[in-house]
């Protein structure tokens, strides 16, 4: 089955007119997807069939303003998506289009667990870092806490899992000491448990 979602997002993403659109675009499915998450009348609201159609889309519109760039093409989307019954897809929508204007302008995201708050030079140095090693063109990395890392860090990029943490570091020794001992390798000394002679 195909996924509607990225569908709905390169659709729009191709039909912007330009960065700067799609930018406004960005900013605007992200601002709906963080509200419609946040506020059960919201997405109440868009999945009510008494509510008309157009009373939908100009909600989901009036997320780009009036004023920016391609806002006629954005309301253009916001009708079709509400007229296809498919208005519920907007969170997922959103992220799928931001994963495709991140990849078009060589944008990594990098989500930085950490025990404690960590300064913005730190992350600044940890981003370069990423820049480096993913040959992205830019990193923004987030901090979000999570005291059970101890020390340390976490990364986190798509799918690609980094652990540079104290609690990782644990754990990976717990596995290490759980696993049974392994047969003496061929030409190995063997041991006796009683001691030589």
């Amino acid at each position: 089955m195909p996924d509607r979602r990225r569908a709905w997002a390169r659709a729009l993403f191709l039909a912007a007119p330009d960065r700067v659109a799609r930018a406004a675009f960005a900013a605007a499915l992200e601002g709906l997807r963080l509200s419609i998450e946040a506020e059960p009348k919201l997405h109440a609201f868009l999945a009510d069939p008494s509510v008309s159609k157009a009373a939908k889309a100009a909600l989901i519109a009036a997320a780009c303003g009036s004023g920016e760039p391609g806002t006629e093409v954005f309301a253009r989307f916001c009708g079709l998506i509400v007229n296809k019954g498919r208005a519920f897809l907007l969170p997922e929508i959103a992220r799928s289009f931001g994963e495709l204007r991140d990849a078009d302008e060589g944008i990594a995201r990098l989500e930085v667990e950490a025990a404690r708050e960590a300064s913005k030079e730190v992350l600044d140095r940890i981003a370069a870092a990423w820049t480096a090693y993913s040959g992205a063109k830019d990193t923004q990395a987030r901090l979000a806490l999570n005291p059970s890392l101890i020390a340390g860090y976490r990364l986190r990029a798509g799918s690609l899992r980094i652990d540079y943490s104290v609690a990782g570091r644990l754990e990976r020794l717990r596995r290490e000491l759980a696993r049974p001992l392994g047969r003496p390798q061929a030409g190995a000394p063997a041991v006796s448990a009683r001691g030589e002679g």
